[in-house]
């Protein structure tokens, strides 16, 4: 008697992160490689807000990605303008939870990562331009971050905001 074969069915958690802008995406679509690949059993979409104010970004995913069913949702925002409490509210409501990039912003984030100082006098602008010119490509590439920051490094990092996006990622 020949053997079945046994199909099973996998339960697919879906989830959604939108960053501020293309550089954001970027980066977390280099972090997913390593912590979301595509055989993990999730699908992670990634996606870049339109820039602008918090509440901008809040308000252009909700209307973005409402016809669309995903089981977990993230904004990831810089902390230098973080949004308002309304706002933070709104997020809720509609179903995202909010990581705020520390300290300040990404790049203030990833110099953090690779054990520099982030000044409380520097501007987003001024850690722009510390990092951007370390990147292997443009900052708005995935892979312009593999260099500085491979999967071991993100994986160890103790900088917070680095580490929620990678626990968001793995499910975690």
């Amino acid at each position: 008697m020949a053997k079945r074969k046994q199909i099973r069915k996998t339960v697919s958690t879906s989830l959604l992160v939108v960053g501020e802008g293309a550089d954001d995406k970027a980066f977390i679509d280099h972090m997913k490689r390593f912590f979301c690949p595509r055989s993990c059993g999730r699908t992670a979409k990634v996606e870049a807000g339109d820039g602008g104010s918090a509440g901008n970004i809040i308000q252009n995913a909700i209307r973005s990605f409402k016809a669309v069913d995903y089981d977990k949702r993230y904004l990831v925002l810089d902390s230098d303008l973080p949004p308002t409490n309304a706002e933070m509210k709104k997020a809720h409501q509609n179903g995202y939870k909010i990581i705020l990039w520390s300290p300040q912003c990404l790049e203030g984030a990833l110099l953090d990562v690779l054990g520099e100082r982030v000044n409380d006098h520097e501007t987003s602008q001024d850690l722009k331009r510390r990092l951007h010119p370390r990147l292997d490509g443009k900052h708005t590439d995935m892979n312009s971050y593999q260099t500085l920051f491979p999967e071991d490094i993100l994986a160890t990092t103790k900088n917070q905001s680095v580490g929620s996006v990678k626990k968001v990622l793995l499910d975690k």
